[in-house]
């Protein structure tokens, strides 16, 4: 009798590392899926920060499209300087307003997914508008 009961202990011993096997590797990959799309909200902040940025120097009365592209990409420097593999910034000022765009391609730490961000921050240019006979 003693020597079914060691055989039987020993088989719910190999179910466990059998369901150990299965499911560690489920759990470890769950975490990463986590910790990836909490860098996409991160990476997503930042680029939303940079191109907010830009284009306020860009809607300034003396702003310009360079002068707003090094301040979106110096602030992405700043705060992420890793979070985005490749990206790019796209300033376009007018008379009427500024635009700045963002696009990136987020780190990936799970491998095959590839995750892509763009951020847009327009707003009017500042400019002098003469006063009229009215006022």
């Amino acid at each position: 009798m003693t020597h079914v009961g060691w055989r039987r202990h020993d088989e719910v011993g190999a179910a466990s590392v059998v369901q150990t096997v299965i499911v560690a590797p489920a759990l470890l990959l769950m975490l990463m899926v986590i910790v990836q799309f909490a860098l996409f909200e991160h990476a997503q902040s930042v680029a939303e920060d940079a191109a907010q940025q830009g284009a306020e120097v860009a809607r300034r009365f003396d702003g310009s499209e360079a002068t707003a592209h090094d301040e979106a990409e110096r602030y992405l420097t700043a705060l992420g300087p890793k979070m985005l593999t490749s990206h790019s910034i796209t300033v376009r000022r007018t008379q009427q307003q500024a635009t700045v765009t963002i696009t990136g391609r987020v780190i990936s730490l799970v491998p095959g997914i590839h995750l892509r961000i763009r951020e847009t921050s327009v707003g009017p240019t500042e400019r002098y508008v003469p006063p009229t006979e009215e006022n």
